[in-house]
């Protein structure tokens, strides 16, 4: 008999590592696998709280995890977490780089894109992956594989240059294409122990007005140019990081899926 793929503990026994563990989609994303019998290893940077707050609702609902800072710009905090990590588990199955920088001097046009924001985006959201997909290889080599799952972005359709949502400000595409190129070479590199695929989230509800200062009425014109008319909930990306992280994604590697609503069409 076929074995039973999503029986509700995917992760059951497995220790699962969520980088930006303080932000929206990695939180939502490391509850998920902690109520899938995942233990579960937050990293967070300065939202030590939220980190905290998600920690607790895994427990409260009978999970394990733990929260401890990390900062994926900096090798010596990386090489640190992880040490923690192994000296506390003994292990590490799943990797979910969820750490991004969020900063509304991102969302410009290029040319308004300071120098050393561009290099402040590219050290987080590039060689910060790097960097945790490097550190954690030989301890998923040893416990006899793993799965990576990388955290790509969409590139918009839209006409109108202003409209950062639907355009997106060309430092930020550039960074997370760099993660599509990354996350495919870096398939096969790892196999076939290691598993690597990115998810690419459209546009996802949040407070884009604090953290980006984009205006409403930018955000509602990208909604109208979705097809599936509608924000996406932070839910449906931590559902998609699990399955490419769980045995049922298991013949999967080198892939970056689309969550958007069809922003982008692949034919």
């Amino acid at each position: 008999m076929a074995p039973l793929w999503n029986d509700g503990h995917r992760f059951a026994g497995r220790v699962a590592i969520v980088t930006g563990g303080g932000g929206v989609l990695g939180g939502v994303t490391a509850r998920a696998l902690g109520s899938e019998g995942a233990t579960v290893v937050i990293g967070y940077r300065t939202s030590k709280a939220v980190a905290r707050q998600n920690v607790a609702a895994i427990e409260a609902a009978g999970g394990q995890a733990t929260s401890v800072q990390l900062d994926v710009a900096d090798e010596a905090s990386v090489e640190h977490f992880i040490a923690d990590v192994t000296t506390r588990h003994k292990r590490i199955d799943v990797l979910i780089n969820a750490a991004g920088r969020i900063d509304a001097a991102d969302a410009v046009r290029f040319a308004d894109a300071q120098p050393q924001d561009i290099r402040s985006l590219f050290d987080v959201d590039v060689l910060g992956t790097m960097r945790m997909c490097q550190a954690v290889r030989p301890h998923m080599v040893a416990g006899g594989g793993g799965a990576i799952v990388n955290f790509s972005g969409s590139y918009g359709n839209g006409i109108n240059q202003e409209n950062l949502v639907n355009s997106v400000a060309v430092a930020y595409c550039a960074a997370k294409g760099a993660i599509r190129g990354f996350t495919a070479s870096l398939a096969r590199d790892f196999a076939p122990s290691i598993r690597v695929n990115a998810v690419s989230p459209g546009a996802i509800a949040a407070n884009w007005d604090a953290d980006w200062d984009i205006p409403a009425e930018f955000v509602e014109e990208a909604v109208s140019m979705t097809p599936l008319r509608r924000l996406g909930l932070p839910q449906e990306i931590a559902e998609t990081a699990l399955f490419l992280a769980s045995d049922g994604g298991g013949y999967v590697t080198g892939q970056v899926l689309q969550v958007d609503g069809g922003w982008v069409m692949a034919g």
